[in-house]
């Protein structure tokens, strides 16, 4: 994904500048000011931009014509005027709008700044649309692609159990009551009974005037139900607070299974994936990597430089594991665990070794002088019948001796090795 860029379109300097601050605490992302909408213009023939800040009234256009200019690129906006005037209000939709915040004290700068990192985040959330009326679906499709969220769309039930099926990048379902296969609350039931609400969430809509249906939708697992003909900040208002939910429930289950220091996955999340892939019966390893001497490294560097150490080895090891080697985890101390789930046994004694030799080549900055590393690794085959805790004592044991041996060496329980 590329990086975002901003349009700021602001002829106040002290406003400018004040906005400028913000936006750079809050967001990597480009930022292109503009005190026109002559410079807008020019900058909008040349450059893409994923949101744009504007004021109403600018010297040579005076009229709120730069919003018609905005919407003519389809660029989702934020107004950010002195006043709003009930037009603007009621085109909300139409003019590509994500917010119009009122300038009415520093607080205000803030929630702008606000409003435009959740339009940037939008980027990554993709929303499924279920509706048979093309009219509707298309209506609504418009308007969340208008506050730059990915989305896709179904005509039916059916083809929007297979699209979630082949998109697991879907985090919220906007799902209409009535259509011809299953109803919108069969849909939600479906739905339940596959994702977890901290996985997927749905709002359910509709044009009926039966408000019970808003209780059959929540009580069918539903996180949300709103009824056509909908206000479009109330729409959006819900879709925000949805996909903030989401958010939050992902950064607690990222706290829950990662290690705070190294951010590697901790102890508990290693062994309840091990578990999983033991069940499966197939074939791989797991290794324990432990670093050679730290205590005497803590005990003459200090305990900061040992944490130094302890993310140097934590980041090698969290390479490893985006391409796909490995499950790397903090399980203690200086210890951390690796599952080979691609490779067999001499796959992952090479991996291991490879690892060896990188630890090795590491050197850190320290006013004493480069702090060298080793480690030592044990590594064992995995036996889908024994208990993983009987696997770790195993991996644990080769450990043991590959330390005994003299350490910044590999041993396994492969006949006569030692590497």
């Amino acid at each position: 994904m590329s990086e975002p860029r901003i349009l700021l379109i602001e002829d106040s300097p002290a406003m400018s500048a004040l906005l400028m601050s913000h936006l750079q605490k809050s967001v990597s992302a480009e930022i292109v000011h503009c005190r026109s909408h002559s410079e807008a213009e020019s900058a909008l023939q040349s450059q893409d931009f994923t949101v744009a800040i504007t004021g109403m009234n600018l010297p040579d256009a005076p009229n709120g014509e730069i919003l018609n200019l905005l919407c003519s690129k389809n660029i989702p906006t934020v107004v950010f005027s002195a006043s709003v005037i009930d037009d603007l209000v009621k085109n909300y939709a139409s003019r590509r709008l994500v917010d119009y915040i009122v300038k009415d004290g520093v607080t205000s700068v803030e929630k702008v700044a606000t409003c435009v990192v959740r339009v940037i985040n939008n980027r990554s959330t993709a929303i499924l649309v279920v509706d048979d009326m093309k009219t509707s679906r298309s209506e609504l499709s418009s308007f969340l692609k208008g506050q730059n969220f990915l989305v896709f769309e179904a005509s039916t039930g059916k083809e929007a159990l297979r699209i979630l099926g082949g998109n697991p990048a879907i985090e919220l379902v906007v799902t209409d009551y009535f259509m011809p296969d299953m109803d919108g609350y069969e849909l939600t039931q479906t739905i339940k009974t596959i994702y977890g609400s901290d996985r997927l969430r749905i709002i359910g809509v509709s044009a009926s005037t039966d408000r019970r249906l808003s209780a059959s939708f929540l009580k069918a697992g539903a996180s949300d139900f709103i009824y056509r003909p909908f206000l479009p900040e109330e729409l959006q208002c819900r879709i925000n607070n949805n996909v903030e939910t989401l958010l939050q429930l992902k950064r607690l289950r990222y706290m829950a299974e990662r290690d705070f220091l190294t951010s590697l996955y901790n102890r508990r999340l290693f062994f309840e994936r091990a578990e999983n892939f033991l069940a499966s019966g197939t074939k791989g390893a797991i290794a324990i990597l432990d670093i050679d001497h730290f205590k005497s490294l803590n005990d003459t560097y200090g305990h900061e430089t040992g944490d130094r150490v302890l993310k140097a080895v934590a980041s090698l090891l969290a390479k490893g594991q985006s391409e796909g080697r490995y499950l790397a985890a903090r399980i203690g101390g200086e210890e951390f665990a690796l599952l080979f789930m691609k490779t067999d046994r001499d796959g992952a004694i090479a991996i291991a070794q490879a690892l060896l030799s990188d630890i090795q080549g590491m050197a850190l900055d320290h006013a004493k002088g480069p702090i060298r590393i080793t480690a030592s690794i044990g590594v064992v085959k995995l036996a889908p019948d024994e208990p993983l805790d009987n696997q770790l004592n195993a991996a644990d044991q080769m450990l043991y001796l590959a330390k005994s041996r003299g350490r910044n060496r590999l041993c396994s329980d492969q006949p006569f090795d030692e590497t």
